[in-house]
């Protein structure tokens, strides 16, 4: 009995001096794993796009899922199209939750006016984005009746059905709903996006944006 106390004893004796290396050195053997794993697997943001839809619902998702295949040799591993009902009552909270941080957001033209005070500080002119964008021409850019908003993108007249067989993004979105009044569309760019500016994967988005406006006209 005495001898199974005195090694008992020495067990406590070497994990009180001993353990907390042994701690420090798988704490540090884990988190050299989980780098390692997060490198290897982990989208990092300026890798991915993120597109936030308020409308009826999708179409035809192919025009933005094009983009991975269309950029992946520019760094672009994933792209996100979050896709919910523009007259859903939460559709602000989805627009927090998944729009906020999107590089590209459609919505109609209630909704823009409803967030028009948000919207103002947190998304581009576009027109600043002309000379770089050449199907940006084609498109009406119009700015906000206060001529505060910048200009947004128009991709769906509500009342001009010729500008919509020009523009086909109603290939792609459901702009209609039956038993409610037609109205615009409209594509906005966040100001935070990492693809434009001085952001982290530079220049990318104007090629996006070229992307996207050129693959939906006639």
């Amino acid at each position: 009995m005495r001898k199974m106390y005195r090694d008992l004893s020495r067990s406590k004796s070497y994990f009180y001096y001993f353990g907390w290396t042994l701690l420090v050195f798988f704490g540090g053997f884990f988190l050299i794993f989980f780098f390692i794993f997060q490198n290897m697997f982990y989208v990092k943001r300026n890798q991915r796009i993120e597109i936030f839809i308020a409308a009826h619902g999708l179409k035809d998702d192919s025009i933005f899922k094009g983009l991975q295949k269309e950029f992946k040799s520019q760094g672009i591993i994933d792209v996100n199209v979050y896709s919910y009902l523009e007259d859903d009552i939460n559709i602000f909270n989805y627009f927090s939750a998944n729009g906020e941080s999107a590089d590209f957001i459609i919505f109609s033209e209630t909704n823009i006016k409803d967030l028009e005070d948000y919207l103002i500080y947190n998304y581009y002119d576009v027109s600043t984005l002309s000379s770089a964008v050449p199907s940006l021409s084609s498109y009406d850019t119009p700015i906000s009746e206060y001529d505060n908003l910048p200009h947004v993108i128009k991709i769906f007249d509500g009342q001009d059905e010729y500008y919509n067989n020009v523009h086909h993004f109603n290939d792609y979105i459901e702009f209609e709903k039956a038993g409610k009044e037609k109205e615009s569309y409209y594509l906005l760019i966040d100001k935070d996006s990492p693809f434009f500016k001085e952001k982290s994967n530079p220049s990318i988005g104007e090629d996006v944006l070229e992307y996207l406006l050129s693959s939906a006209l006639d």
